[in-house]
């Protein structure tokens, strides 16, 4: 299955993808940057960084360690609001 045009794709470590889609990619980046104290997000950051840069037929999946996996979902998951209980 290939992703909705424009995004980029995570593979996190437990198997699981994600598709962001191109018109929230900045605003994950801004939170993996405001997460920084969480191991894993700069890391993160900057693979979402240098796919976003490459044309989407270029572009590959995001394979993620376990330490970026949870940044990343912890990123997503603020993305409408605040912080989910739990999720620092």
């Amino acid at each position: 299955m290939q992703p909705p045009k424009g995004s980029v794709r995570f593979d996190f470590a437990d198997g699981e993808a994600l598709d962001i889609p191109a018109h929230n990619l900045r605003r994950v980046f801004d939170l993996l940057w405001e997460g920084a104290g969480v191991p894993g997000s700069i890391s993160a950051a900057a693979l979402l960084q240098d796919a976003s840069e490459l044309s989407e037929f270029a572009r590959r999946p995001i394979e993620l360690t376990a330490t970026q996996s949870r940044a990343v979902r912890g990123a997503v998951s603020r993305l409408d609001g605040p912080p989910a209980a739990g999720v620092s």
